[in-house]
């Protein structure tokens, strides 16, 4: 197993998937970073945008009138700005998911897994090591895009850290429950790649989960009254981060990235031992 570690860390950095798919994540960090430093210069596009948005929420009430206070700023510390990034999961979810659709699907399109098993590697250690190097992949792009945050919105805000201890280590949480959220869904698109072992469907596939599959758990739950919300990795962040969360939250965000994270990779194991590698 350890030759399969080393084997697939030096793919992952030779390759230009993880490059790439961290410059966009980057970008996207920038283009955030850029809008809302450009808003919190601009008072009346604000406010434009606000009344947008209180426009088109449903049972939000919001008044935004000429006696509003606009000074608060959209972009106010590094700190803060690394919290929002994180808070953004769909977004980073979805390149995660496209990174480990190409990073893992590729590698049946090359037959480079035909190889491994021909070889006599365990096709357990095979999935096994494809967890191990998906969830590496995606604390290096994660962590990369929260620095890169961090420095943006200290230099633009001017301002480093705007918080006192206790909502800096609601922060913390915020940043810890995210890369926990991140690695769970990682597992659970390597399964999905196992399984499908197909580059193109894989992508598409790990799209839907992230755009349709809440709201079908949504739809059930409150046709059948089936709790889906209690073992949802995102229901579980959206508890961590709230400023009154309590340690009964985390427990329940930790249980749920550990069973994710174990059930996704037995089952991958399952899946694969008992696939025709072609």
């Amino acid at each position: 197993m350890i030759n399969l570690l080393r084997a697939d860390f030096y793919k992952l950095f030779h390759t230009r998937v993880l490059y790439v798919c961290t410059f966009v994540l980057l970008c996207y960090v920038g283009i955030v970073a850029a809008a809302f430093y450009s808003l919190d210069h601009m008072p009346q596009e604000k406010k434009e945008m606000l009344q947008a948005g209180n426009q088109a929420g449903e049972g939000v009430s919001l008044t935004v009138d000429d006696e509003t206070d606009l000074s608060e700023q959209f972009l106010q510390s590094g700190t803060q700005f690394v919290g929002g990034v994180i808070e953004e999961i769909g977004v980073i979810v979805m390149i995660i998911g496209i990174m480990i659709a190409i990073l893992v699907g590729g590698e049946f399109k090359e037959r480079t897994i035909k190889s491994m098993v021909a070889k006599g590697y365990k096709r357990e250690h095979i999935v096994i090591t494809k967890v191990i190097v998906s969830a590496i992949a995606t604390i290096i792009m994660v962590t990369c895009a929260a620095l890169v945050a961090f420095l943006v919105g200290s230099v633009l805000s001017g301002n480093v850290n705007n918080y006192n201890n206790s909502e800096l280590l609601a922060k913390a949480r915020c940043i810890l429950g995210g890369l926990a959220i991140f690695v769970a869904f990682s597992s659970l698109f390597t399964l999905i790649v196992m399984a499908i072992r197909n580059v193109e469907i894989s992508v598409v596939l790990n799209m839907v989960i992230i755009m349709m599959l809440p709201n079908i758990l949504g739809v059930i739950e409150s046709t059948w009254k089936i709790p889906f919300s209690k073992i949802q990795l995102t229901e579980g962040f959206n508890k961590v981060i709230q400023s009154n969360a309590s340690i009964v939250n985390m427990v329940h965000l930790g249980i749920l990235f550990v069973g994710y994270v174990i059930i996704s990779t037995i089952v991958a194991c399952l899946v694969f031992k008992r696939a025709d590698v072609k």
